[in-house]
């Protein structure tokens, strides 16, 4: 696990690093038990054991507050080594009064190798204590007999025993079993928790009443599950690690699903909106100023007088394609994209008591009136004027365009349209003079399930809406985590998976880009299509005198988080380029377990229809700000000439070698043999060509195009040289180049990658071997900067963005430091490359 993400990425000229992230081959069907040393191995777990026994004994002596119920169990935590899974079934005491009883489970998957692990938190009363005690005993003193009755050298207890490798208290965090991009509160932060308990003779009046007598709040809300009761609880991680020691039947803490209700449902008041409406105000500090982040948002408009919007988005950022139309917003979309760009999803600003920091702030653009929509071809030349616009009146702010308005009826499968090449024209920047590079994010358009049986077959089939099919925009599709409704309705899409809304790529020809880029929350649906509050997100209503708010969703609502979270990234680094920030977030995504659950990543099928589904996963705002001691994130940007001519022939000029500043001694001594992840993403932006419709070969509608290489384990570095001139070689004959799939080790693979204008991979080997492969080459392919002569294009400078990272699950291991240390002396290339 990666220690804290709160180190700034290291940037530098000529280098980047990456990190790589592998999924299993198959599933381990078969329970091997570990190899030990019987003596060392058990006399390790009993004196573990002998802790957790000492701990409860100390536990009974500590004086209680009055009205509190002592509970006869404490809690611990278990878990197997990699490779090797626990006996479940012998953790767990079914009978009525158990003694010991597993509460959750959690399966970690290796980040570099095919293993998993598994982890459970165990309730042990003090008869529990003692039946694992004797268990250990009978392990390290008794063995099995075979079948004659003669007795062998394999210990009894074997399979429980011997798979255990560590037994320790648990700490509250223990019980969080939510999903990565959901952090662990902090000790001091008043938060909304749901709380699953186990279901126990006791009832739930003695657990309430402990709750409440340490001071925390408990939800009227309350869902019953065949073995559980889950409730929403109100108060710190602090008061409630007290409570390890006063609950007995604790399971499982997450970040609450249902909080929203408590603003949509039927029976809240007006003035209950209202004071919640007061309270996040007055938590909300406005730091905005004449330089700051601002998100433009391409839409229907905003009613910018709603209080949560008001304080930055003044009238003079309010812009209409037709005067007629007016300004403000029409029918509410646009507000309602407004209040998630600022604050994300709202039922979480709700759910805590936090206060709450605006850094950026809005423009508006009506390019859309639902009464009056506009001629469809007109909408690129709308969109450039819609970008160029606010530019020209406020050129000291950096921005982040926010187009959530897309053709349904215009479906190119792919191929490039006039709007598609608008959007991408206006991220390549020469739509302004001089020219601008800007970072435009795109809605990939929704799917309408109307039956529950057309999810999910019919989003593969659905293609991504006009102008997602662009090349340099981030495409954001949706996914959710959203599955928790109120009555015997069920939720359409499993937590996890792609959204009801999303669509595809999957039915593109393979030349053309892997869309979406990624998947943010899009919200769910329930199972009769019905559009529950509690599976949407919450957002600012226009009329916001009457209703405050509104429930939102789909491709609309993910691409507005995606803008969101592109302003944080620009905040923290302003001088990171469009091509980078659009990097960042792509090379931060990871799947999910359920987008991977059902797929082979050996299989070049699977690899594409998972890249053309649900693009690189979903973003995580953490990684994509910020590194850690053994999470390391180097950032190059930089320009590079792809073509030169000679005589009449146009040729290629130069590829870059990057000697990446490796911790060395890190790599081969501290972590050895073990397992280091390297992802590379590669972010350029393409020139477009739309004038030429021949589209059959996707190098005729791009300006160039540029991949990467790593150098193999036992390449020299003349043979790695060869082998990127011969990449070039086929490029110039127009024939594109066969990877050799057998000896290449990155996980996507360059045929599945290098599509579009980012391009990301991952690869996982030892240490020893990453501290030699030290050399990535970044280098030109075919595009019509060389292939049409007579546009004088072919001794353009272009730019590119590398983010590369390396990550171990070693502990204690420092790999920030040392890097740091050699970009800070500016170590150059080795004079051999």
């Amino acid at each position: 696990m990666a220690d804290n993400f709160n180190r700034p990425h290291l940037s530098i000229e000529g280098f980047t690093n990456s990190e790589q992230y592998k999924y299993p081959k198959t599933v381990v069907v078969t329970f091997p038990v570990k190899p030990r040393n019987r003596a060392a191995h058990g006399n390790r777990i009993l004196h573990q054991l002998e802790t957790v026994r000492n701990q409860f004994n100390l536990e009974k002596d500590v004086l209680l507050p009055e009205n509190i119920i002592r509970d006869d169990a404490i809690y611990v935590e278990i878990s197997s080594d990699w490779g090797f899974e626990l006996k479940f079934d012998q953790l767990n005491d079914n009978s009525e009064s158990p003694k010991y009883q597993i509460l959750n489970i959690r399966r970690e998957k290796h980040p570099n190798e095919e293993k998993f692990r598994s982890t459970v938190v165990l309730m042990l009363t003090q008869g529990g204590i003692s039946h694992f005690l004797n268990k250990v005993s009978i392990y390290l003193n008794e063995n099995t007999k075979d079948k004659k009755g003669n007795l062998t050298t394999t210990p009894k207890a074997n399979d429980l025993i011997g798979n255990i490798e560590s037994i320790k208290l648990a700490t509250l965090r223990a019980f969080w079993a939510d999903y990565p991009e959901n952090d662990f509160p902090l000790d001091d932060q008043d938060t909304w928790w749901e709380v699953w308990f186990r279901k126990t003779t006791d009832g739930q009046e003695k657990v309430l009443q402990n709750l409440k007598t340490i001071g925390v709040q408990i939800g009227a809300s309350k869902l019953e599950f065949a073995e559980h009761t889950v409730r929403l609880v109100k108060g710190t991680a602090a008061q409630l690690a007290q409570s390890l020691i006063l609950l007995d039947n604790l399971a499982e803490l997450r970040k609450p699903q249902e909080m929203n209700d408590f603003l949509t449902h039927p029976d809240v008041m007006s003035t209950d909106k209202e004071a919640w409406l007061k309270d996040l105000i007055e938590r909300t500090d406005v730091v905005f100023n004449d330089k700051s982040v601002l998100i433009c948002l391409l839409d229907s408009g905003v009613y910018n007088k709603h209080p949560l919007i008001a304080p930055v988005l003044p009238d003079t950022h309010l812009y209409t394609r037709n005067p007629s139309w007016g300004k403000y917003g029409s029918g509410g979309h646009g507000t309602g994209m407004a209040g998630l760009a600022l604050y994300g999803d709202l039922t979480d600003a709700m759910a805590h008591n936090h206060r709450i920091k605006l850094f950026h702030g809005l423009e508006s653009y009506k390019i859309f009136n639902p009464d009056s929509p506009n001629d469809p071809d007109l909408y690129g030349a709308i969109t450039e004027l819609a970008c160029s616009t606010p530019i020209v009146d406020r050129p000291n702010h950096p921005r982040v365009f926010c187009l959530s308005v897309t053709n349904k009826h215009f479906i190119f499968y792919g191929r490039p349209s006039s709007s598609s090449a608008s959007a991408d024209k206006i991220s390549f920047g020469n739509f302004l003079y001089p020219s601008q590079p800007q970072l435009l994010l795109v809605s990939g358009g929704n799917v309408n399930i109307e039956n529950s049986s057309e999810y999910p077959d019919k989003n593969y089939y659905e293609s991504i809406h006009d102008p997602g099919q662009a090349y340099n925009v981030i495409t954001v599709g949706s996914y959710t985590r959203k599955d928790k409704i109120i009555g015997d309705l069920k939720p359409l899409a499993s937590n996890g998976a792609f959204a009801p809304s999303n669509s595809t790529s999957a039915t593109w020809e393979p030349q053309w880009p892997n869309k979406p880029d990624i998947v943010m929350e899009g919200g769910n649906i329930a199972d009769d299509c019905s559009h529950a509050d509690t599976l949407r997100l919450l957002t600012t209503h226009s009329d916001f005198r009457v209703k405050i708010f509104q429930t939102f969703g789909d491709t609309s609502a993910a691409v507005a988080l995606a803008a969101n979270m592109a302003a944080q990234i620009k905040l923290a680094y302003p001088n990171y380029w469009p091509e980078t920030v659009r990097a960042l977030m792509i090379h931060s995504a990871d799947w999910t377990q359920e987008m991977v659950r059902s797929r082979n990543l050996n299989s070049q099928d699977d690899r594409r229809a998972l890249l053309r589904s649900v693009g690189y996963g979903v973003p995580v705002l953490e990684k994509a700000l910020y590194s850690a001691k053994n999470s390391l994130t180097i950032i190059a940007q930089n320009t590079i000439k792809p073509y030169r001519k000679e005589g009449s022939a146009i040729r290629y000029n130069e590829y870059h070698f990057l000697a990446l500043p490796w911790p060395s001694d890190v790599l081969r001594d501290e972590i050895g043999d073990k397992d280091v992840t390297l992802k590379v993403t590669l972010s350029y932006y393409i020139d477009p060509n739309p004038g030429n419709r021949q589209y059959a070969n996707s190098f005729r509608y791009h300006s160039h195009e540029l991949d990467f290489k790593l150098i193999k384990p036992l390449e020299d570095i003349d043979d790695f040289k060869r082998r990127i001139s011969a990449s070039a070689v086929g490029s110039e004959e127009n024939t594109d180049e066969k990877p050799d799939l057998k000896s290449e080790d990155w996980t996507l693979k360059e045929r599945i990658r290098s599509k579009g204008s980012v391009k990301k991979d991952f690869i996982t080997v030892s240490g020893v071997e990453l501290a030699r492969r030290n050399l990535l080459a970044i280098y030109p392919k075919n595009g019509w900067y060389r292939t049409r002569k007579n546009k004088n294009m072919y001794d353009s400078i272009v730019r590119y963005s590398l983010v590369i990272s390396i990550e171990t699950e070693v502990q204690n291991i420092d790999i920030y430091e040392p890097v740091s240390i050699l970009i800070e002396n500016k170590i150059s290339i080795p004079q051999e490359v």
